[in-house]
């Protein structure tokens, strides 16, 4: 059905199958529109506002999320359950304070809910407070133990370090007709992660492949998958863009005005050491770490389409019009302090969005002053990393080891250019550097973003900030090379990543 053909009131039966077709599909923007309407229509319907969060939420606007669950609360303001999804989404949108209040609430009308419980680990996990975490967690599978979330979270805590009895119920649960296939994913990884801290590498290595089979066919469903000929395309169209030489654009524009705050970015491919060096950087007193923010990706999307549209020269030229523009909108949507936070308005923003190293000429356009740090890291290491962990919307080459391998030889390629056109303005930090003597990395960094040195800099795992990637653990320790060299274990099984670095 069509959302022109639906009707415009009195007719839940009608709106209720149109989102859940959109949500099968995995069209969160159709289902987003349909939810809309149907809010429009019903206003005092709680499934209508749900529906709508639920869109929003797939879509990572966390704050339309909230907004939409919190009519949601003001409709069924008893409801437990509600106070705990209502907790999911601002945690998610690292409004913590209100994430705890609504947990509060949710304990008083059901005391020790596996739910809850839940909830507070997940709070508890990104905010750094690991051990409550972990009791948290384990607490709620003590309750119910067939929650599956518990077992996915449990399993990052613990970076693999499940009790016996934890994995047969992860094996017992995988094998359920009736288990999501995100679930199954999640699983899969969950147990491969096991496997893999047990020294059982085939096994490991198998729940990886499967999880990534599942993801792939997730992703396909969403129109998500890795076109080689489309990302060789993009990086022709970002040389003959930015070439080196007189030509050079960068050389020629400059873009005015030093606003409050500033962004640093930190980029490079995922898995490469991006969050520990927003770590270091957020724990000065004049940096915030913003995280992965999209504006930038949208803006280069922008940029990628015209220049396919219109070709190189005439997109140069809008380019140059268009700066200014793009400029304030990205200043305007950098993230201010999360709930609870406290000080002065901090001078620097760190942007860590990985995908932003296909955007350094863009970003020496837009932000002269910005420093700009590319992390880089052993492929092997980087290319199981993607593969082992569960990627499954914004990389679609993460679910084959053939995929993965172009897209680091695309990278490494676009980053050679890079590296030419601009050798003073990119900081060049190798992981296998920052492990080996980090306190002479992190002096080096600090005095490439023109930071004072402050002692909390050296020990950023004692930062208490929100991380919500995938090594939100791993921060949360001292920097030591506990987590590298997995991919000597995996070297036969890499054989498709390496063969296609090159091509």
């Amino acid at each position: 059905m069509e959302l022109a053909q639906l009707p415009q009131q009195g007719a839940s039966q009608a709106w209720t199958p149109a989102c859940f077709r959109a949500a099968r599909s995995r069209n969160w923007p159709l289902m987003q529109q349909i939810a809309t309407a149907w809010t429009r229509a019903e206003p005092d319907s709680v499934q209508a506002w749900q529906s709508l969060s639920h869109a929003c939420f797939e879509q990572k606007l966390f704050t339309e999320s909230l907004d939409a669950f919190y009519v949601v609360l003001s409709l069924d303001p008893e409801n437990f359950r509600q106070h705990v999804s209502a907790a999911r989404i601002a945690t998610a949108a690292e409004r913590f304070e209100r994430a705890q209040r609504h947990l509060a609430m949710a304990d008083r009308l059901q005391p020790g809910a596996s739910e809850v419980l839940l909830a507070s680990c997940r709070l508890n996990y990104l905010t750094g407070n690991l051990h409550q975490a972990e009791q948290d967690c384990r607490q709620a599978l003590a309750a119910s133990p067939t929650l599956v979330p518990a077992y996915i979270t449990l399993g990052q805590l613990c970076q693999g370090r499940l009790r016996r009895e934890e994995l047969v119920a992860i094996q017992r649960l995988l094998a359920q007709t009736w288990l999501h296939p995100e679930y199954r994913a999640a699983l899969l990884f969950t147990l491969g992660e096991a496997l893999d801290h047990a020294g059982e590498y085939g096994a490991a290595f198998s729940a990886w492949q499967q999880a990534n089979r599942v993801n792939m066919q997730l992703s396909q469903q969403e129109g998500l998958s890795y076109q080689r000929a489309e990302q060789e395309q993009e990086l022709d169209i970002l040389i003959s863009l930015y070439p080196s030489g007189s030509a050079n654009p960068v050389s020629h524009y400059k873009a005015a005005g030093k606003e409050s705050p500033q962004p640093i970015f930190v980029l490079g491919m995922p898995r490469s050491g991006t969050t520990l060096i927003e770590s270091i950087l957020a724990s000065h007193s004049t940096v915030h770490g913003g995280g992965e923010l999209p504006t930038l990706p949208e803006i280069h999307d922008e940029l990628i389409t015209m220049a396919r549209r219109i070709g190189i020269e005439e997109t140069r030229s809008v380019m140059q019009r268009k700066l200014a523009r793009w400029r304030k909108a990205y200043l305007a949507a950098l993230p201010a302090p999360a709930d609870g936070d406290e000080g002065e308005k901090p001078k620097w923003v760190v942007d860590k969005q990985p995908l932003n190293f296909r955007s350094i000429g863009l970003i020496r356009l837009l932000f002269p002053d910005s420093p700009i740090i590319a992390t880089e890291r052993d492929a092997l290491e980087i290319g199981l990393s993607i593969y082992r962990h569960d990627f499954s919307k914004n990389w679609p080459c993460a679910h084959r080891l053939e995929d993965i391998g172009h897209y680091l030889g695309l990278h490494r390629r676009l980053m050679a250019h890079w590296y030419a056109l601009a050798p003073n303005h990119i900081h060049r930090l190798e992981h296998a550097d920052m492990i080996k003597d980090s306190s002479a990395e992190i002096r080096s960094l600090l005095a490439f973003a023109g930071l004072s040195e402050e002692p909390a800099c050296y020990e950023p795992h004692k930062t208490k900030r929100a991380v919500s990637t995938f090594s939100a653990v791993q921060v949360r320790q001292p920097v030591s090379a506990a987590f590298s060299g997995r991919a000597r274990h995996y070297v036969s099984y890499l054989e498709p990543l390496k063969k296609n670095l090159s091509t």
